[in-house]
């Protein structure tokens, strides 16, 4: 009989600790949520923008931009490569504000060293972001340089709902090279 009252009330404790703790994280994530919420309802100021009040920061060209959501903000990772070094510019995603502009230390590769390749001038990751868009519906996450034997591709990450899809454009012509649609529903 003792075994089955201290069962029970062992249970209780269980059953109300775990409700209290379900409680406390929903409360916890509700708060921080809210912020969150709240700057959703105000339109990105989207990839061309970012990328030309980065580039009032620190001249160069842009070798990527990505879409980051951290700590309760929503801001644009400009990487720019300038002559000799790489410079990172995050520009609020909402306001186009310059939020840091610092030096990248990162000496993993040395793009500023390749030779530009044969057909002009490259364009702009906004333009480039442009054109995927106007090809596939959704929000830039992510647009990259990729210089490979001579040829430029911006590489253009594009979310819509559950799918996510890469759309490659001609750096020099803006046209588009390739569409990979990747649905967040498959195991790849």
């Amino acid at each position: 009989m003792k075994k089955k009252i201290w069962s029970s009330i062992a249970a209780a404790a269980l059953i109300l600790g775990g409700a209290y703790g379900i409680g406390e994280v929903q409360g916890g994530s509700t708060a921080e949520a809210a912020p969150t919420v709240k700057s959703q309802g105000k339109a990105l100021i989207g990839v061309a923008k970012a990328e030309a009040v980065a580039l009032k920061a620190a001249p160069g060209q842009v070798e990527s931009i990505e879409l980051e959501k951290k700590a309760g903000s929503t801001y644009y990772d400009i990487e720019i490569q300038q002559t000799r070094q790489e410079m990172d510019v995050r520009v609020d995603a909402y306001t186009g504000k310059v939020i840091s502009v610092r030096e990248d230390k990162d000496d993993d590769d040395d793009r500023y060293a390749e030779a530009a390749a044969p057909g002009g001038k490259l364009i702009t990751a906004g333009r480039a972001a442009e054109a995927a868009q106007a090809a596939v519906k959704g929000t830039v996450t992510d647009v990259d340089l990729d210089r490979d034997r001579g040829t430029a591709v911006y590489e253009v990450e594009i979310r819509n709902g559950k799918n996510k899809t890469e759309v490659g454009v001609d750096a020099y012509t803006a046209k588009i090279i390739y569409t990979d649609v990747d649905s967040d529903d498959d195991d790849d």
